[in-house]
């Protein structure tokens, strides 16, 4: 597979979300079904590893330096203009007070589309945490659009506590996992192991921070000052 593909969801698959889902008050899709490597948003900063400086689109399933983003099928969720309370408070907190720039671009005046989640799971397997995608298929929507749907029933409180829950869960599976291979073993933890419990963690941290707001993707001239 190429490093950076530009796909685009069927037509059909869609149509079937968006007759579940609804349209936001503008007529447009509550929830996208978008690629990850295809879909961005813009965002100001200072990126260190090519000496950039100003505006630039990113890749909203992966704000890393590469900008290639994840190779994934997403689900988008469209938060209405309040979710990112008033534009003065967003300017103010978003500006980089040395650039000038708007970390997180121009304010969603007509809302935005966020990550609700991605097609892709973490599974143990062989000793090692693996990425696993998923394709999008007709299984895959048969599942989806039931969860969304009831998704959409559920207050921000009630997402919260329910991620958090499976968080949790997964956290104490991950911690016994390893606790099993040293009672078995009786020698110290492999750095693969090490590593695989690191990208754990990180991706608890990704959960929240989708939840609570992105991470800032340029760096700030102030916070590189010491």
């Amino acid at each position: 597979m190429p490093e950076i593909e530009r796909r685009k969801c069927p037509k059909h698959f869609q149509d079937r979300l968006t007759a579940a889902t609804g349209l936001n008050r503008y007529g447009e899709p509550n929830f996208l079904i978008a690629w990850g490597q295809s879909f961005t948003y813009k965002a100001g900063g200072v990126w260190s590893h090519d000496h950039y400086f100003g505006y630039r689109d990113l890749p909203l399933s992966n704000s890393s330096p590469s900008m290639k983003g994840q190779p994934c099928w997403m689900i988008l969720e469209w938060h209405p203009p309040e979710d990112y309370e008033l534009p003065e408070i967003y300017y103010f907190r978003n500006r980089d007070e040395v650039t000038g720039l708007q970390t997180l671009g121009e304010y969603p005046y007509k809302g935005r589309y966020e990550v609700a989640f991605k097609l892709i799971s973490h599974e143990y397997r062989n000793g090692r945490l693996e990425l696993q995608y998923y394709h999008l298929d007709e299984m895959i929507m048969n599942v989806l659009i039931p969860a969304i749907v009831e998704g959409q029933k559920m207050t921000l409180r009630e997402r919260l506590q329910r991620l958090r829950a499976s968080e949790e869960k997964q956290d104490k599976a991950q911690d016994q996992q390893i606790e099993d291979l040293l009672r078995a073993s009786k020698r110290k933890l492999l750095p693969s192991q090490i590593d695989d419990r690191v990208r754990l963690i990180q991706r608890q941290m990704g959960q929240m921070l989708k939840t609570f707001g992105r991470v800032q993707p340029g760096f700030k001239l102030n916070d590189m000052r010491s």
